[in-house]
């Protein structure tokens, strides 16, 4: 009976002494107490429009944040948990960037030398799933030394001008970019392009998006090596011949497709999928045609819009693709 009572006593005291410890944890403050890192809203208005970011806000509690926490020269979600958004009811232009209305998500690329800032255009996902695929462009932002430290991720809006600033404020660190209204009229950001040859009186045509460079590190960088390409910006590039063709050795018979490109700094391939219509992100590997090796070569002087464009030439015609200080060609003729 003795022991069947301290039995009693010791698990409800057991029992209660863990509550309490869990009680205090970090755990605890994540899960149904404070939050670690709280959810944080900005916002201004622009002639009566809305922009505003909401996000997570982390602490440093103790820690090295630059170049540790946040570590240099990756891609940092710009705050903790979800990713952070960015929604605006006005077309921009941060930092010189065109940016039309709508929904977008933010990240950063942080470094010693310099940070930039990224917009993506998938929403919603959490904060470590970033698909460079989604970019609609890279800005450098001013960076800049706080005499005292800030405890918790920070970002606000400041008015300035005919905009506002927008400040990314943790630890010593202040990184900032201006955002202001696009004036009306203004040309979009990247604007549709055509190229069109014909071979024995059938034609042949691409349909794409023109990104310019803006400053930006394009080949390596905005475009990155080693993984598929939109070939463009917004929708996917589309191609359409009424002639079956050879392209680059790889049989393509009179039809639409939609191109994609694989860039890496020795060589090129041109990817002609059956899929067709969709948004240049959206590439499904199962609807591929075949692929075809390209030529590459370095430009002389700097492309600053990107070009697709078909030539004639001897036999069919070529297909050049140049930007930045790339060009990366493929050969086209009639199938006999």
């Amino acid at each position: 009976m003795r022991l069947k009572t301290r039995r009693r006593f010791v698990l409800p005291m057991l029992t209660a002494v863990i509550v309490a410890l869990c009680a205090t944890t970090p755990w605890a403050r994540q899960h149904g107490g404070s939050p670690l890192s709280p959810i944080g809203k900005s916002e201004f208005t622009l002639n009566e429009k809305k922009i505003s970011v909401v996000y997570s806000r982390p602490s440093i509690r103790g820690r090295k944040i630059m170049g540790e926490l946040v570590p240099y020269d990756q891609v940092w979600r710009s705050g903790a948990n979800d990713a952070t958004t960015f929604v605006t009811e006005a077309d921009l232009e941060i930092g010189g960037m065109p940016l039309f209305k709508g929904s977008y998500t933010l990240f950063t690329l942080p470094s010693q030398k310099g940070w930039k800032l990224i917009i993506n255009r998938q929403t919603g996902q959490w904060g470590t799933d970033y698909d460079a695929n989604q970019d609609m462009g890279r800005i450098d932002m001013k960076v800049d030394q706080l005499s005292s430290p800030v405890e918790q991720f920070t970002i606000s809006f400041v008015p300035e001008g005919d905009g506002a600033v927008m400040k990314l404020e943790w630890e010593h660190t202040s990184a900032s970019v201006p955002v202001k209204g696009r004036m009306p009229g203004a040309p979009p950001p990247s604007p549709p392009g055509t190229a069109e040859v014909a071979l024995n009186g059938k034609k042949i045509s691409v349909q794409y998006s023109r990104p310019s460079v803006r400053g930006r590190k394009i080949m390596g960088g905005l475009v990155p090596w080693e993984k598929v390409w939109r070939t463009g910006a917004n929708m996917a590039t589309g191609f359409t011949t009424e002639a079956d063709l050879e392209i680059g050795g790889l049989v393509v018979p009179k039809g639409s497709y939609t191109l994609f490109t694989i860039p890496s700094a020795k060589s090129w391939q041109l990817i002609v999928n059956k899929q067709t219509g969709q948004r240049g992100g959206d590439y499904d590997e199962k609807q591929d045609l075949g692929r075809a090796e390209m030529k590459v070569e370095q430009l002389s002087g700097p492309v600053e819009q990107f070009t697709i464009s078909l030539a004639p030439a001897k036999g069919g015609a070529v297909m050049n693709l140049d930007w930045e200080n790339t060009r990366a060609s493929v050969w086209l003729k009639e199938k006999r």
